[in-house]
């Protein structure tokens, strides 16, 4: 059956097609807007928590417990929802939508059992992780993050099946809804904290975190069913005979979720090292990381987004030179994009820092600290954008054992030249330190995509 899409008003699709002048390039600007409009949305939701909460004890309880089921999605939606993408289009591109469609379904559900058995585990285990996390928390603030350690599982099995169907939706190259939906989760705690009034505690953002992510599975989930067949027989044959790709899926799935493993903890590096460093760079490595990632949400995401499925078509259709122009374009189109803004943020970095952060007790000298370190941090967006589509590439001709090889070896090397600036430098030698490492990143997983193309040309 015809896939039922949901489309922007003929207005203003058509003034993206005259602006942009191609449909990947109106997707882009489509998926950058929305991922803006959603910062907007968490930016209110973070205001409004902390007029509420303040820096409440209770508060750390649950952001450290949201930051886990955080990472802990992230891995595992950067694991089958990743591999499927590839399989799900050479399938639909050889073997037609009903079999592409009953891929979705088995991967869905092979996706919700891992997250399920995974959320299973780590409610039992829930006392003992937060006792190893948490060992500067009270005891009653220990047990309070244990009680929202269960109370946030349903999130946990909603944000990982959500990224599962946003991925599909981008595979059939329905960004719109994959891109605005994700907000309902912010929107649904600052719903929750409205609600409550003046008896807002960490109950409250629990409440409203699980009812947004029900609210984005739901919206998903309906347009997902709105595409499939509704023939009875159909959805018995989908769930009682596997389909062969699902194998394939699931092992390229896991060396995504090791990868994941690898490139989250680099995070964890930066701010456990910086923390060896004089009092304050653990923050002051923060305010610069959010101003990175502010442009980052808004170029790196919608740019491999958008890309993702071009990319697992050409694959599919197996037009190698076709693949290796696209990746060059687009290497061209970042580098050319990306590098104004990044000088622009190295000289700017003082005024950026002051209009953003000071404040209060936010002074001049933290916003001098902050602006060091951003100069040097800058430099890591055209690397890291290059470096996230060109992994989408190596996804996509489903060769993702040499990601693993290349998170690894970032890893280590992000450790060893931390170490190594930041006795000269501080916190800013950690920044440069990610900056080369996305650098050489890049450029490997551009060396690789274009090794496996060469191998796929000469087999």
């Amino acid at each position: 059956m015809p896939a039922i899409r949901l489309v922007l008003p003929a207005p203003l699709r058509a003034l993206l097609a005259r602006g942009a002048g191609s449909a990947m390039l109106s997707g882009f600007l489509l998926v950058a807007l929305l991922t803006m409009v959603g910062k907007i949305v968490a930016f209110a939701k973070d205001a409004l928590v902390a007029n509420k909460l303040g820096t409440a004890s209770e508060l750390d309880a649950f952001m450290l417990v949201f930051g886990f089921y955080t990472f802990i999605g992230s891995v595992l939606g950067g694991g089958i929802p990743e591999s499927f993408v590839p399989a799900y289009a050479e399938l639909r591109e050889r073997r037609g939508l009903r079999r592409a469609y009953r891929l979705g379904i088995q991967s869905v559900a092979s996706h919700f059992a891992a997250l399920l058995i995974c959320g299973g585990l780590l409610a039992l285990a829930a006392p003992w992780v937060v006792a190893w996390a948490t060992k500067g928390f009270e005891p009653a603030k220990q047990a309070l993050a244990v009680s929202l350690l269960r109370g946030l599982l349903p999130f946990l099995l909603c944000f990982g099946v959500a990224q599962h169907l946003g991925a599909w939706l981008r595979a059939g190259k329905t960004f719109l809804l994959a891109a605005s939906a994700p907000m309902l989760v912010p929107l649904g705690i600052v719903i929750a904290l409205l609600l409550a009034g003046n008896q807002v505690n960490a109950w409250t953002l629990v409440s409203g975190t699980v009812w947004g992510a029900v609210a984005h599975l739901a919206v998903l989930l309906v347009a997902i069913i709105r595409r499939l067949p509704r023939r009875l027989s159909w959805w018995r044959c989908s769930l009682r005979h596997r389909e062969p790709g699902l194998r394939v899926v699931l092992r390229n799935a896991v060396p995504f979720l090791i990868g994941g493993v690898a490139f989250g903890s680099a995070v964890v590096v930066d701010q456990t090292m910086a923390a060896w460093l004089t009092a304050g760079s653990v923050a002051v490595l923060g305010y610069s990381d959010k101003v990175c990632a502010i442009v980052l949400a808004v170029t790196a995401g919608p740019a491999s987004d958008v890309l993702f499925p071009h990319f697992a078509e050409l694959v599919a259709r197996r037009d190698w030179n076709g693949l290796r122009k696209r990746l060059f374009a687009s290497a061209g189109i970042i580098v050319s994009a990306s590098l104004p803004m990044t000088l622009a943020m190295c000289f700017l970095a003082p005024w950026i820092v002051r209009i953003l952060f000071e404040r209060g007790a936010f002074g001049p000298q933290d916003t001098q600290r902050v602006a060091e370190v951003l100069r040097y941090a800058a430099f890591q967006i055209p690397f890291y954008i290059l470096g996230t589509v060109a992994a989408r590439i190596v996804i996509s001709l489903q060769a993702s054992r040499y990601m693993l090889t290349i998170a690894f070896s970032a890893l280590f090397l992000n450790a060893s030249l931390n170490w190594l600036f930041m006795r000269h430098l501080g916190a800013a030698g950690i920044a440069l330190s990610t900056t080369i490492v996305h650098c050489i990143c890049a450029l490997a997983t551009c060396g690789t995509c274009l090794l496996v193309i060469r191998r796929k040309e000469a087999a």
